[in-house]
């Protein structure tokens, strides 16, 4: 059998997926460059996992990073340590690629104890809104959904729209394909919402999207250029699901109500390029910092001195420092509200992650 049917197998042993979201994303998503496997003493393989390639802006500064999805061990090889080994391949593999960090979505929420030992914090989170079947989402603009969108026109916007974010994990437009055959798959819903412009037509202003989970509507994601845009598109979806419950997976900053719940988690794998891409952008920041990394402690073990909007290391430095902190309680202040950050005097920002085929 060829990896690709290898990593078939384990995935339909360990998820819950149907046979058709299967199909799309072994032809559509996988990789075989991007698959990593685990043998056992007879040659069988017993573990598997994709680190896919990604890019992550961090107020306009763009670095690689990586995303592991599909993690899974045989059932019957369980509990022989096999996915421990793999993800510290998977790590070392990220760090040596040049991989700013590495992230993931947990299956369950008993596997965020565990994706812990590796040094990954919960950094991701997403604010849960919750709207009753009666609220209409009033908006003051006047918008009309495109029934029929160009493909060429959805990319831009939507390419325009994730950038807008302060710290996102981007995608390209064979991702957007593929997130747009994954709902498909599901049979969700996705809407588009323009206003008409005097001179160039219509201009799409926000898009969302939706999956019917039981009684309740799951939006996992609304883009656009203004919050009123973005009510917009869900008033679009109010009006195909009258009578339905909505919930919102909404951005970690947004100042509307809702309860902050975990989305993922995070492993620094190149300390010195998160301190160097959060330098660039705060040429006023200055800070001493010392990182312990036991995993991976020649990319990472270092002082940094952070002056002038660049990051050196200087492991000879003797001075006072400011943070003498572990590679995860890194990410956990990096990753941060603005108001720990001023607590800590670094330039914390919440990052987000959404759209991601989990």
């Amino acid at each position: 059998m060829s990896k690709r049917d290898d990593i078939i197998k384990i995935w339909q042993e360990s998820f819950n997926d149907s046979r058709e979201y299967v199909s799309m994303y072994f032809e559509r998503v996988y990789r075989d460059d991007e698959a990593l496997t685990l043998t056992d003493t007879q040659g069988a393989t017993v573990s598997s996992l994709l680190l896919q390639h990604f890019d992550m802006s961090l107020r306009g500064v763009e670095c690689p990073v990586s995303y592991i999805a599909g993690a899974a061990t045989r059932r019957s090889q369980r509990g022989k340590g096999y996915m421990s080994e793999l993800m510290r391949t998977a790590l070392r593999a990220s760090a040596e690629r040049g991989d700013m960090l590495c992230a993931l979505i947990p299956a369950r929420s008993a596997l965020y104890y565990f994706y812990s030992r590796f040094g990954f914090s919960t950094v991701f989170f997403t604010k849960e809104q919750r709207f009753t079947a009666l609220h209409s989402f009033p908006v003051e603009g006047e918008y009309h959904e495109m029934e029929h969108p160009a493909a060429d026109d959805v990319w831009e916007a939507f390419d325009r729209f994730q950038h807008e974010r302060e710290c996102y994990i981007l995608h390209t437009r064979r991702d957007l394909d593929n997130i747009q055959a994954d709902l498909e798959s599901d049979g969700g819903d996705f809407v588009v919402m323009a206003v008409d412009d005097e001179d160039r037509g219509p201009r799409i202003v926000s898009m969302a999207w939706a999956v019917k989970r039981d009684d309740l509507l799951l939006v996992t994601d609304v883009m656009g250029e203004s919050v009123d845009a973005r009510t917009a598109a869900l008033r679009a979806l109010r009006n195909r699901y009258a009578g339905v419950p909505f919930l919102l997976y909404g951005r970690p900053a947004d100042t509307m109500g809702g309860r902050l719940m975990p989305r993922g988690m995070a492993r620094v794998v190149n300390a010195g390029l998160l301190l160097q891409a959060m330098a660039a952008t705060n040429p006023k920041w200055e800070s001493r910092i010392r990182v312990a990394d036991p995993l991976l402690p020649e990319v990472n073990a270092h002082t940094y001195i952070i002056k002038g909007g660049e990051c050196d290391i200087d492991d000879s430095y003797a001075g006072r420092l400011d943070l003498d902190i572990p590679i995860d309680v890194l990410a956990d202040i990096a990753f941060s509200s603005t108001e720990i950050g001023e607590v800590m005097r670094f330039p914390s920002l919440r990052p987000m992650i959404s759209l991601m085929l989990d």
